[in-house]
């Protein structure tokens, strides 16, 4: 079965009054169109970027109106970050796999995105020779977004160690802005605190920069109760309260909060050692 519902593309020609004989004028002849939707063959790149715009459809409209199935650009990340918080090696390469092929038959360059990441994830666990490149593929692709989604952010949350210092801040900057769901901001607050943890291990550790983020988590809106503990963590740590600091990652421990207990953890022991340097 095709991942693109082919039926309804012709539903959409038909919804638009554009006769089959007018595609000729994109290079798509007759016979061509119903051996595509017979699914006998498949439209090159440019033939079918040719047929998508004349049909008047955007990347978004692609994802939602053809795609089968639940193989969407979220739905992707959802089973890639639930994959490799489990360390499922296989099943991030299967989904760098679809990936791979959905962005070959819609050309919609978010499932090229989730690729490279997924791709990254996996060299993580099993290192293999695309990694480079698949990761540069990644984190190019974040300077030209313009408007950020919610599935940005989660595409950002891996590897935002890796890119560079400046434009990773530059990035948190933008995204801090926004209005996101409480799932979105959840993953940024916990963004935040691993760049955080990377500046304070730095050699060419930039006091003012590091202000900046520490700034935003102390005075970030206080609308869930994980918002406000990261809030007061930092506090903490601001005032070199090592102890309490502490007794709050311990709390996150004993609450099953696993993710917030290792980044918490992970954020002392470097601001320690940062404190004790200085």
């Amino acid at each position: 079965m095709s991942l693109i519902n082919r039926d309804r593309i012709n539903e959409i020609r038909q919804a638009n009054d554009i006769p089959v004989r007018e595609l000729a004028n994109i290079g798509i002849s007759r016979n061509r169109y119903y051996r595509y939707l017979n699914e006998e063959n498949d439209l090159p790149a440019e033939g079918f970027i040719s047929l998508m715009s004349h049909l008047l459809l955007t990347g978004a409209e692609i994802n939602s109106e053809l795609v089968n199935g639940h193989d969407t650009v979220e739905g992707l990340m959802g089973e890639l970050l639930a994959a490799n918080q489990a360390q499922d090696a296989e099943t991030i390469k299967e989904v760098s796999r679809r990936s791979y092929q959905l962005f070959r038959n819609t050309m919609a360059r978010g499932f090229l995105r989730v690729a490279s990441l997924a791709d990254v994830l996996h060299a993580r666990l099993i290192p293999d020779e695309h990694a480079q490149i698949a990761q540069q593929i990644l984190i190019d692709s974040f300077e030209a977004v313009k408007i950020w989604r919610a599935m940005d952010v989660a595409l950002l949350y891996p590897v935002i160690a890796e890119v560079d210092k400046a434009m990773a801040q530059q990035y948190l900057s933008e995204i801090w802005v926004k209005s996101w769901p409480h799932s979105t901001m959840e993953r940024l607050n916990a963004m935040t605190v691993r760049y955080m943890t990377v500046l304070l291990g730095r050699d060419d550790f930039d006091l003012a920069s590091f202000k900046t983020v520490a700034d935003w988590i102390v005075n970030e809106p206080k609308t869930a109760m994980s918002f406000a503990w990261w809030a007061r963590l930092v506090s903490q740590l601001e005032y070199h309260n090592w102890d309490d600091a502490r007794t709050l990652s311990t709390q996150a421990t004993e609450l099953g909060m696993t993710e917030m207990a290792e980044l918490s953890s992970a954020l002392i022991d470097a601001w320690y050692k940062r404190a004790e340097n200085i």
